[in-house]
């Protein structure tokens, strides 16, 4: 049975907004543009994963097996939305750093997907 969550059209928006952004700019380095598409095409990997059962059962296995894992997912997300700023900052906004920082709003919304998911299980015991 496929399960459809928010977090699948979070990947699937995000796939969408990259691939746009690639398109609509052709005067951008071909450098960016790859990574535009290669960070779509990620994050439209993941979005068709998410949709199985066995990502959630994985995420849910991994839980219980390791309890003190609880953290790692607020500390990943906590480090990349700190670095992702300073980098920004510090080079001004340039086009590649952006770029750079798509590819680590994909790992935030993994993590994010993995505590959400961990609430559900420790909601339902």
């Amino acid at each position: 049975m496929k399960r459809f969550t928010l977090f699948t059209f979070l990947y699937l928006a995000l796939g969408v907004c990259l691939t746009a952004i690639a398109l609509e700019y052709p005067n951008l380095s071909s450098g960016i543009q790859t990574s535009l598409f290669i960070n779509a095409g990620v994050s439209y990997f993941i979005c068709f994963l998410s949709i199985f059962p066995f990502w959630r059962e994985m995420t849910i296995r991994t839980y219980r097996r390791r309890n003190s894992a609880v953290i790692l997912p607020w500390l990943v997300i906590g480090v990349n939305i700190v670095v992702t700023i300073w980098e920004v900052q510090s080079q001004n906004w340039t086009m590649e750093v952006i770029s750079r920082s798509f590819s680590r709003l994909i790992v935030v919304l993994v993590f994010a997907e993995l505590i959400v998911i961990t609430w559900r299980v420790n909601s339902e015991h």
